[in-house]
């Protein structure tokens, strides 16, 4: 029972992070384009938006954007995207040994 409830909440927070990587280029106004900070989550949700991709019609790079700062980041969020899974799966494969 209680890997099951931690199989669903896996999934739960797959989805939720695979919800916050939809963009739409209309709701991007001149004056707020992505930056920096905006180029790291986007770099950082790559990989799964690249998956959810399959599924939905969403942008993985935000178009316009503010240039070679979002880029910069960008890139510095797929450098850090997957060490940071990694360590995610192996802290849950602690987890539920322990458990």
């Amino acid at each position: 029972m209680k890997k099951l409830f931690l199989l669903f909440l896996l999934i739960m927070g797959v989805m939720i992070l695979t919800g916050c990587t939809f963009i739409e280029p209309s709701s991007i106004l001149s004056y707020d384009l992505p930056g920096f900070f905006s180029g790291i989550w986007h770099g950082l949700v790559a990989p799964y938006t690249l998956i959810v991709r399959w599924f939905a019609d969403i942008y993985m790079y935000a178009v316009p954007n503010s240039g070679w700062f979002y880029d910069f980041g960008f890139l510095l969020g797929m450098v850090f995207s997957l060490p940071i899974g990694w360590l995610a799966a192996i802290i849950s494969v602690v987890l539920l040994m322990l458990g």
